[in-house]
């Protein structure tokens, strides 16, 4: 039997189509490239409202496919927080999995991801828990 490796699981692996908000740009270059490292393809944008116009560009125009797998969006961004996005795409009835990541986990912020039916990581960010975080999120699709 072959042994298991970095590149066998990632070539085993769907590719997943994630669009990634988050306004710090360096945190957002380092996320993007993890994800890429694990074969996904990252559509990144830094703020609320580019989130919500990838998304609609992607399900809806028919952009990448027109097929969305995971969005991963932080909390607090400059014009529209992750929460706000959320649900504005929520209320268009998009059905897709959601991390929400945070500096800001207050109970307020953790109910509204719950409601929303989104997983929220804390900052600061380990990617490795980010990346486990990722694949969880993605696993239904692979059956």
């Amino acid at each position: 039997m072959a042994p298991v490796t970095r590149a066998s699981l990632a070539a085993s692996a769907r590719t997943a189509l994630i669009v990634l908000a988050e306004d710090d740009a360096s945190l957002r270059a380092l996320i993007a490239e993890a994800l890429a490292m694990d074969g996904h393809h990252v559509v990144q944008v830094a703020t609320g409202s580019a989130l919500i116009h990838a998304v609609t560009q992607i399900v809806v125009d028919g952009a990448q496919g027109g097929r969305l797998d995971l969005l991963i969006s932080d909390v607090r961004m400059p014009d529209l927080s992750g929460i706000e996005a959320l649900e504005r795409l929520r209320d268009a009835e998009l059905s897709v999995p959601i991390l929400l990541i945070t500096a800001f986990s207050d109970l307020w912020t953790r109910a509204e991801a719950a409601r929303y039916g989104a997983r929220l990581i804390d900052k600061p960010l380990e990617l490795r828990v980010l990346r486990r975080a990722v694949r969880e999120q993605l696993a239904p699709l692979a059956d």
